[in-house]
């Protein structure tokens, strides 16, 4: 899986997990940014809707504050949706 392809996943896990929970961009933006998070909420919110893509330190960084704040979501890191070298894709 590219890069690209990753960082769709997670955004539609991400905005999946905080639409069942009731939360809202701006939810997730207030703890990401006070988990230290650099990406706005306007950024943020085009990542979440495949128009923007943001390198795999901040997704990471959104996955788990999404992961903290709904119960029961389990958005992976980039780290684990990559293929593990040495084996194909299908």
């Amino acid at each position: 899986m590219d890069d690209r392809t990753i960082a769709r996943t997670q955004a539609r896990m991400i905005r999946g997990a905080i639409s069942d929970a009731g939360l809202g961009v701006r939810e997730l933006w207030g703890e990401y940014r006070r988990s230290g998070g650099e990406v706005d909420e306007l950024e943020v919110d085009a990542y979440l809707h495949h128009a923007l893509h943001l390198v795999p330190r901040h997704r990471d960084s959104l996955a788990r504050v999404t992961n903290r704040m709904v119960p029961g979501a389990r958005v992976p890191s980039s780290r684990d949706l990559r293929p593990i070298d040495g084996m194909s894709e299908t």
